[in-house]
This record gives structure tokens, sequence and C-alpha cells, in this order.
């Protein structure tokens, strides 16, 4: 990720936010004075909002528009707003807030680059507290983040796995990711998602979207457990695009 998405005149500390709404409003008014986006694409990432949580664990959210909030981006980039004392966000409490905006399928290697840096709960800490702004650009804009293990391993005797390519409109964007997430409370099994070099434990929105996982990517889904099978079917229909979300 370049200093061209995330500037640091786009790094906010020590901000407050009675609820969410008031949180996406500051980092969309950032994303408007960046010139990445006009003003109606502040009401986009709330209607986002609506239809799905976009917290990502670990203290962190990423609100962004629809995919027809589109015509509202002018340039792909990032603003980042820091809460020490948290925003209520459903169950949760958001410290770090970054508001995405994006042109195109871009946004993926953003949210995988991001997912890779925020998976890291202690990190996360740090800079939901950190009062200084500069911290959190070079965490954020850093190439030093590793990438986990790849795919292709060999499956265990005990594994089952599946291979598809993904179709589903939305990839494995935060929405699908959700969904995948919320699919798999019903069921025991440990399932991984395997694509483009990296691994992800499926049940972590997070670790999802550090794939980068887009349309037309082939993946693996490895499934363990005494319900391997219907979870591997569960995600593989969100993947698909054929469980009907």
């Amino acid at each position: 990720m370049t200093t061209e998405v995330l500037s640091t005149s786009a790094v906010v500390v020590g901000a407050s936010a009675s609820d969410r709404t008031a949180a996406i409003d500051l980092v969309g008014s950032i994303l408007v004075t960046e010139g990445c986006v006009t003003s109606d694409y502040i009401a986009e990432m709330r209607q986002r909002e609506e239809i799905v949580s976009t917290y990502l664990g670990n203290g962190i959210a990423l609100p962004h528009g629809t995919n027809e909030a589109r015509s509202a981006v002018l340039r792909t980039g990032l603003a980042v707003a820091q809460f020490p004392d948290g925003v209520p966000w459903g169950d949760e409490r958001a410290h770090l807030v970054i508001g995405l905006a994006a042109t195109s399928e871009e946004h993926l290697e953003v949210l995988s680059r991001l997912a890779t840096i925020l998976g890291d709960e202690q990190l996360c800490r740090r800079l939901g507290s950190t009062q200084d702004a500069a911290e959190i650009h070079r965490t954020l804009t850093s190439d030093e983040a590793g990438v986990p293990p790849g795919n292709g391993h060999p499956p265990d005797s005990d594994e089952l796995v599946s291979a598809v390519r993904i179709t589903n409109p939305a990839g494995l964007h935060a929405r699908p990711a959700a969904i995948v997430v919320d699919r798999l409370r019903a069921f025991e099994a440990d399932i991984v998602i395997e694509a483009n070099g990296r691994r992800a434990n499926a049940r972590s929105i997070t670790a999802l979207l550090g794939l980068g996982a887009a349309v037309g990517d082939d993946v693996r889904v490895v499934a363990r457990g005494a319900q391997a099978q219907a979870a591997a079917d569960a995600v593989v229909a969100v993947l698909t695009g054929s469980d009907g979300d």
C-alpha cells in the first residue's frame, strides 16, 4: 500500500464519536477533503453499514460504500480515524475506523494488505491508543508485513478438500466474508480457505479479507470435523453465489 492511497493528512488520532454513524461521517469527510470522493459517498457508506456491519474484529471497522457508490469515487484512498475511548459498533467497540474508497477491484489488494496487518491483536491495541498519527500511517503503509503460508499443502487424512472457482459477483469482499462466518456458526467443523498463496480461518472476517480473493480466483476449501462436508458445502455455496445471498 502506497502513500498515494493513504496520505499523512488522512490520519486523525484522539477523535470521539457518539455512535458509528458519526464515526462514518468523520472518515467520510476526510475522504472528501483528500479528494478521494464526492460528498455523496458518505451516504453510501452509511447505507452499506445498514446492509452488513463492517466491523472486522480487534477494534477495527472498515466502512465503505456499496458497489453502486463508485460513481462518487474520484480515486482510491483511505482515511483513518482513531477513537481511544472506542465507538459502539454492534456488540463491540471500534477504536480504529478506516474509511475506504476504491474505483475498481483494486480495493481487494488494499483490503488484503489491511487484513494482514490488522489481524495482529496486539498491534491493533497499540494503534488504537497511540497519540502518534505518524505511527498509524507508517504501520498501514509499511511493506514489511509477512504473508501466511500458501496453498497446496497435502491434505491430512481427516481433511475434506474442495477446489472451487469464485463466481460470486462480490468475490470474497466484506459482505460474502460476513456471510461465510455467519453460515459456519451452525456447524462443528474447522474450515480453512486457501487463495492467492495464503490460508485463512473461514470463521474470521479479517482473515478472509486478507486473502484478497476476487471473482474468477481458484480457491481450496479445506474442512475437518464432525460436520466437515456440510460446512464445506455451505462455504462453497457462498463463494459460487448459489446460496441466494
